[in-house]
């Protein structure tokens, strides 16, 4: 379903047609939006009900979620934002999103625009103290790192996270802070959807399914993550549930950012299983 811009289109009819779209993909819950998108019931509402314009975040993973290409309806979205006038914003979601939302970017390419997005961050950061404060003594001290930043912060944050290792529950670390849909893709005519999470901070992914059949009850969910160059190692991460709408897996770290980690789901309907193949990779 493609967005109908208008030179008359408004927020009323930009919600209209984001109700229309999640109704023709069998009206998922808030609940289950908002643990699929990682974005909250409330936010989700006032978009959806036409209370608020949603953010450029916030469309992009709705419309990801609902299996559509993001990039039409963010530019529209960006033509109803006072602040842009009608600016452009088809590129950087794209970027995000891997051009149509469903086949997955690299970390390679994750990597690279997040660190240059903190370089930029840095140089405009230590320009404006530069001017304010003038030179010190403390110009001298010894330079940072993105890594090092990451695990500063993982330890100063020791009271409510957990560090990040493999195998460790994404939602319990910083990881979760700066996470990304590196690649999304839906199976059984829109009743599934297979995504691949992936922080850069941490150098993490992992995986995340979600059912919107209506029968989780009785049924199972299971997905596994792996380096897609052994499918058996022992740094896989695997997890199993019954009864659950949405499922995501603990982490992988992996440092080479030119490695590539794979995501296979299954799940069961009316007992049988079924692969949501083949192997999604980012």
């Amino acid at each position: 379903m493609e967005p109908e811009a208008s030179p008359q289109d408004s927020l009323a009819t930009f919600a209209a047609d984001l109700r229309a779209l999640r109704i023709a993909q069998g009206e998922p819950t808030f609940e289950a939006m908002s643990r699929a998108t990682g974005v909250s019931k409330s936010v989700l509402s006032e978009g959806l009900n036409g209370k608020k314009l949603p953010t450029e975040r916030t469309v992009s993973s709705l419309l990801t979620m609902l299996g559509q290409d993001p990039a039409p309806w963010v530019a529209r979205r960006a033509a109803l934002d006072p602040r842009f006038g009608g600016v452009d914003a088809l590129a950087p979601a794209e970027a995000r999103t891997g051009e149509s939302g469903k086949r997955p970017i690299t970390r390679l390419t994750l990597f690279l625009t997040a660190a240059a997005t903190a370089v930029v961050a840095v140089v405009a950061t230590s320009l404006v103290w530069s001017l304010a404060l003038g030179p010190t003594s403390a110009d001298a001290a010894a330079p940072t790192s993105s890594a090092s930043a990451s695990a500063s912060a993982n330890a100063t944050e020791g009271a409510e996270y957990l560090p990040y290792a493999d195998g460790v529950d994404p939602m319990r670390t910083i990881c979760r802070n700066d996470a990304v849909i590196a690649g999304s893709a839906t199976h059984l005519d829109g009743a599934m959807q297979v995504q691949m999470m992936y922080s850069h901070n941490c150098m993490a992914a992992w995986g995340r399914v979600t059912r919107y059949d209506g029968k989780a009850a009785g049924n199972s969910i299971s997905m596994r993550v792996y380096p897609a160059v052994d499918v058996d190692s022992p740094r896989s991460q695997e997890r199993t549930a019954f009864d659950l709408q949405s499922l995501y897996t603990t982490m992988v770290i992996e440092p080479d950012v030119d490695a590539r980690i794979c995501g296979l789901a299954t799940v069961t309907v009316d007992g049988e299983t079924v692969e949501l193949g083949p192997p999604y990779c980012i």
